[in-house]
């Protein structure tokens, strides 16, 4: 083999890598330049409103969220608490923070009123270290817990009250993440009603994607949000995260317009709770096991 026939072979595996990263370039600002909203029912789209949320930051407490008719008029937020427990031979280990949060939000006529709490619990069991990556007892798992309750009431009509939950659970072993043992549970309960938050994304996660598309979103994921779905029916979306280049710090809500009124109010104050966890979450790391 010549000299130049095999440097014609080697040059594009050489350039291999810069090709990516050149196609991830081209891709990404692909993504900026044409934003995409999450994907709602038609029914949503043709029947209900459409507002840009306006954050009005905060540099300390609560985001002063605001949309359509509806606005956060008042609120207050806890310190974040948590800590960190390990048995005496480290068997087992627990760590937790919790944080909580209460705001007013009202649309002129009348308020809803909030009351939510933040709960991240990681529990690790690998067992007794008897050497060199070897345990004996314990489950060998680690179980990640998100938490989240929001309780809604109307002029403080406790008869009225509605409960936002919002968790997921996820399971980790030696052999990497248990998928057949991830919960993930998002809904709006009142008495026998139940509104359940279908999780929205800017594309079809069950189509398959071309490579350039798979290397756009690497650089910069769709947007993410909620549906509020009651048997069949959408009556709201909140969109969380955008598909542009503000990231977080550009949300979308979409209301059905022939909502009654009271119920209206309780998806505006359930979409501000949701906006509030997802833009404002606090993380948590587990305790590295040694």
């Amino acid at each position: 083999m010549n000299v130049a026939t095999r440097s014609q072979r080697l040059v594009p595996m050489k350039t291999l890598g810069l090709v990516l990263f050149a196609v991830g370039l081209l891709a990404a600002p692909a993504a900026f330049a044409k934003p995409k909203h999450i994907l709602i029912s038609d029914s949503l789209l043709a029947h209900g409103d459409q507002w840009d949320v306006k954050r009005h930051d905060r540099w300390v407490g609560m985001n002063q969220w605001s949309f359509g008719e509806y606005a956060v008029v008042a609120s207050k937020t806890g310190w974040t608490t948590g800590g960190t427990h390990t048995d005496l031979f480290k068997t087992k280990s627990e760590s937790h923070t919790e944080n909580k949060f209460s705001f007013v939000m009202s649309n002129k006529t009348d308020s809803a009123f909030v009351d939510a709490a933040h709960q991240l619990l990681v529990q690790s069991n690998p067992g007794l270290k008897v050497g060199e990556n070897v345990h004996v007892g314990g489950t060998g798992q680690t179980v990640e817990t998100d938490h989240f309750i929001a309780s809604i009431t109307i002029g403080r009509d406790t008869t009225e009250m509605w409960d936002l939950l919002v968790g997921e659970t996820e399971v980790s072993d030696a052999a990497g993440d248990r998928d057949d043992l991830a919960r993930h549970t998002a809904v709006l309960i009142h008495g026998d009603r139940r509104i359940g938050l279908v999780p929205v994304f800017s594309k079809k996660l069950d189509q398959k994607q071309s490579f350039g598309s798979m290397l756009g979103m690497h650089f910069h994921p769709g947007a993410m949000g909620y549906e509020f779905i009651e048997e069949g029916r959408s009556l709201c979306a909140v969109e969380y995260f955008s598909s542009g280049i503000s990231g977080m710090y550009k949300n979308t809500v979409w209301m059905d317009k022939t909502a009654d009124p009271r119920l209206r109010l309780v998806l505006a104050a359930a979409m501000t709770s949701v906006l509030e966890l997802k833009c404002q979450e606090p993380h948590m790391e587990a305790e590295e096991q040694k």
